[in-house]
C-alpha cells in the first residue's frame, strides 16, 4: 500500500502545479526585449484591470491583431525550465471572446447619451466630451454644465471629484440619474462606434454615441 500512496500524492502534487485562468488579451502588440528584442502581447486578468506585457507565448492560440480577446488558459509549471525561458507554460483551453475592435474611433471625443440605466424615456440627453491633451472632462448634465479631470491612458475612470454649475431646472430627473451613474461609473468600452460606461459589477449605466 505504502508505494501505491507515494504514487498518489505525487499525482496530486503533480496536479496542484497546473491551473486554468481567465485572461484578456489587447487589440495590438507592444516592442519588448527578451533575450532579443520582439514584439509581446498585453494581457490583465480582470477588464479593470491595467494591461501587463506578456513575454511568454500561449500554446494552440492563433493571435490576430485588431481583435480582443478573452482567453480561458491552463497554465503549467515547468520543472528545471532553460535559463532564458520561463518555468511557466501556458496552453489554450478556450476562447471566449474574440472582439473586433474600432481603431479609428477613441474617447477622445464628444458624446451624446443615448440610453440611461433606470431612465426609458430619455427627452433630454446629457453629453460628454473627453479632451485627452488636456486630460478634461467637460460636458451638459441635463441641467447644469459639469467639468473635471481624467486619465487618458487608464481604461479606469473616476467621476466622484466632478464640478458642476448650480442652476435648478423644472425637471431634473435625468440630470440625478446621471450624476448618480457616474458616480459609479469604473471602467468604459467603445465597440460598434457605441461607447459604453460600466460598473464594477458589469452592469451598463451610460451608452453614448458620437454627437
Amino acid at each position: 500500500m505504502k508505494p501505491f500512496i507515494f504514487i498518489l500524492l505525487l499525482s496530486l502534487t503533480a496536479k496542484s502545479c497546473d491551473e486554468t485562468k481567465h485572461i484578456y488579451v489587447a487589440d495590438h502588440l507592444v516592442d519588448c526585449k527578451g533575450v532579443a528584442p520582439q514584439k509581446c502581447m498585453l494581457i490583465k486578468g480582470k477588464i479593470v484591470d491595467e494591461w501587463t506585457t506578456f513575454y511568454d507565448q500561449i500554446e494552440g492560440f492563433e493571435y490576430e491583431e485588431g481583435y480582443e480577446y478573452l482567453l480561458n488558459v491552463k497554465i503549467k509549471t515547468i520543472k528545471n525550465p532553460p535559463a532564458d525561458g520561463s518555468n511557466l507554460k501556458y496552453t489554450l483551453v478556450e476562447v471566449f471572446e474574440k472582439k473586433k475592435t474600432d481603431k479609428q474611433i477613441t474617447l477622445n471625443n464628444k458624446w451624446k447619451v443615448i440610453s440611461m440605466q433606470g431612465i426609458d424615456d430619455l427627452q433630454i440627453r446629457p453629453t460628454i466630451q473627453f479632451d485627452a491633451d488636456e486630460k478634461k472632462i467637460s460636458g451638459f448634465a441635463g441641467c447644469n454644465n459639469y467639468f473635471g479631470s481624467y486619465d487618458p491612458e487608464s481604461i479606469q475612470l473616476d467621476f466622484s471629484k466632478m464640478g458642476m454649475t448650480r442652476k435648478m431646472c423644472p425637471d431634473m430627473t435625468v440630470e440625478s440619474a446621471f450624476k448618480n451613474h457616474l458616480r459609479n461609473v469604473s471602467y468604459y468600452k467603445i465597440e460598434n462606434k457605441v461607447l459604453s460606461f460600466y460598473s464594477a459589477n458589469d452592469e451598463t449605466l451610460i451608452t453614448c454615441e458620437l454627437e
